[in-house]
């Protein structure tokens, strides 16, 4: 059930310098709630969750997933991009974003996410079919859900795609930051996690996962979605999923591999914390052989952001594998398909 109360834009009515595109996206968004379904989380009781749609809902849906550090902000290029032909909808995980951020012994778990996102999509959006775009830890997510989906004897929802987007899907191909490996270790994650805050974060991702450089309202703006409920203090906690993805990740390989959602891998080739190996080994190990639809597409001017990077050609792309159709317009040297 979706909540009246939005948190978030309250959140920027005492701020003295508002930051605009952050408080547009908290405006337009709702809120649910969800309890975690880990035994161990059973003390924290009902969580807030930011939900965020756009576009008419009569048509496609396209849910999208997140990634780590950040939050559904990242889609906001996109859904002005897709919105006009799309009904599109976002979630912010818990620990991220909008959504609550318990500490003091919570388990963030990829699983439980998953299973977040199931009664989202269920009990809140009631979508029947939509599209799934995922980024970064999302992808991770989504990897999780997918495996609920095909447990289903009867789905009461179909995916009718998969997207999936820079992301460590193979953690010994992937080549983490410093900060990234310091913020997992159980030594020096909590003290460092403490000292962190919004604009240490956003500045961060600003230098090193975008091939475009950020104006001062998009830093701004995310930095003050990391200092929502001090998100910035809770990265030893979040950054766990790692160590879930090192657990589980062969097996959700192998759930993409048996998936018969067609699927489209679309990747920034100048990320260096997902490197181009990463999508390359996923699509000939996993994907290119399977006997249902596979793509993989490659970015050359995009970094790890790339919904940010190259919001456009993402979205022709996205417009192009939905409609099966031949109609992309791009030049070469903005995407090229791998065969």
């Amino acid at each position: 059930m979706m909540s009246s109360l939005n948190h978030a834009s309250q959140y920027y009515t005492s701020m003295a310098t508002v930051p605009n595109l952050a408080k547009e996206w908290a405006d337009r968004g709702q809120y649910t709630t969800w309890t975690s379904t880990v035994p161990e989380n059973a003390r924290f009781g009902p969580l807030d969750v930011f939900t965020i749609c756009a576009g008419n809902i009569d048509n496609p849906a396209i849910l999208f997933i997140h990634g780590y550090p950040t939050s559904s902000f990242d889609f906001r290029e996109l859904f002005e991009e897709l919105s006009q032909d799309y009904y599109v909808c976002a979630i912010d995980t818990p620990g991220y974003g909008f959504s609550s951020k318990p500490r003091d012994g919570y388990v963030y778990s990829i699983h439980d996410d998953a299973r977040l996102v199931d009664h989202v999509v269920r009990e809140v959006l009631k979508l029947d079919k939509f599209a799934l775009f995922t980024h970064d830890k999302g992808d991770t997510v989504g990897f999780a859900l997918l495996a609920l989906y095909q447990k289903y004897s009867e789905c009461p929802y179909q995916i009718t795609h998969h997207f999936i987007t820079n992301g460590n899907v193979y953690l010994p191909l992937a080549q983490l930051t410093q900060l990234q490996i310091q913020l997992l270790d159980p030594v020096s994650g909590p003290a460092l996690s403490s000292n962190l805050n919004g604009t240490i974060l956003a500045q961060a991702l600003a230098t090193l996962t975008h091939s475009k450089t950020l104006s001062s309202d998009e830093i701004a703006s995310l930095a003050s979605i990391f200092d929502y409920q001090d998100g910035a203090n809770v990265q030893h906690d979040v950054i766990q999923y790692l160590n879930q993805r090192s657990q589980f990740e062969v097996g959700w390989l192998e759930t993409l591999h048996k998936s018969d959602v067609p699927t489209t891998i679309i990747w920034g080739e100048q990320d260096q914390i997902s490197p181009i190996r990463v999508p390359d080994y996923v699509w000939t190990t996993y994907l290119k052989s399977r006997n249902h639809v596979s793509t993989y597409w490659r970015l050359p001017q995009a970094n790890h952001y790339l919904q940010n990077d190259a919001p456009r050609v993402v979205a022709s792309i996205v417009n192009s594998e939905l409609r099966s159709a031949n109609d992309l317009n791009l030049r070469n040297e903005e995407a090229y398909r791998v065969f």
